[in-house]
């Protein structure tokens, strides 16, 4: 009797303490996923981009980033990021499995009453998101152009490379575009001390200049 008294005690102690590992596991859990990049503000929750390979870019101001022979990141130029030159929404996405091609529309970018879209660098497959993109918050333009946006399986990167521009194309070209805007912006007196776009510029900007805007300088836009 008194051994299987000490038995029964025993189990009880092992059962307690496996509930209350149990629970300290739980608890274990939940803090990393706090620490997880949707925890994060926006700005802190991009992932950043580490590989040094040169962008290619297309003429909707998107680019390319080969991570190797089959991946590639993608994201927006600078031309996008001196235009807002504030906080914006990366809309629309697509879903991470879809087939994107070349020159057709990958996402909106913008502030909720002006957006634009941009078209895909490349054809390819998404296979990752950046996490702060997929929060559906404003975030910073300057931020997200250093970083990418999402990231594709390319089908043949050297076949698509052919229709996109190098990185010192892409630069003589938006600096000829970027002194345009910036000639429309100071017109209207919306250039600040810093020689940036006031973003209220584009934001309070009337529905007739905002469509002479985009068929000025993204012809490419695709009816919705």
């Amino acid at each position: 009797m008194v051994l299987i008294l000490v038995l029964l005690t025993v189990g009880i102690f092992l059962a307690v303490d496996y509930v209350l590992r149990r629970e300290d596991r739980a608890i274990k859990e939940i803090g990393k996923e706090k620490r997880s990049p949707i925890f994060l503000t926006p700005e802190k929750s991009l992932r950043p981009i580490t590989t040094g390979a040169q962008r290619l870019f297309h003429l909707s101001h998107s680019w390319a980033q080969p991570i190797d022979e089959d991946y590639v990141y993608v994201g927006f130029d600078n031309f996008i990021s001196n235009l807002y030159s504030a906080d914006v929404r990366v809309d629309d996405l697509p879903l991470i499995g879809t087939h994107i091609p070349q020159g057709t529309k990958i996402w909106d970018v913008g502030m909720v009453n002006h957006m634009v879209q941009q078209l895909s660098p490349l054809s390819g497959s998404v296979v990752d998101i950046n996490p702060a993109c997929k929060m559906n918050l404003p975030l910073s333009s300057e931020d997200v152009e250093k970083s990418w946006i999402l990231k594709l399986k390319a089908d043949d990167l050297d076949r698509d490379s052919h229709n996109l521009m190098k990185q010192s194309q892409a630069k003589m070209m938006n600096t000829s575009l970027n002194d345009e805007l910036f000639m429309f912006a100071q017109k209207e007196h919306y250039l600040n001390d810093g020689g940036k776009i006031d973003p209220v510029y584009i934001e309070k900007m009337p529905d007739e200049d905002w469509i002479e805007l985009v068929n000025k300088f993204f012809p490419y836009q695709q009816s919705s």
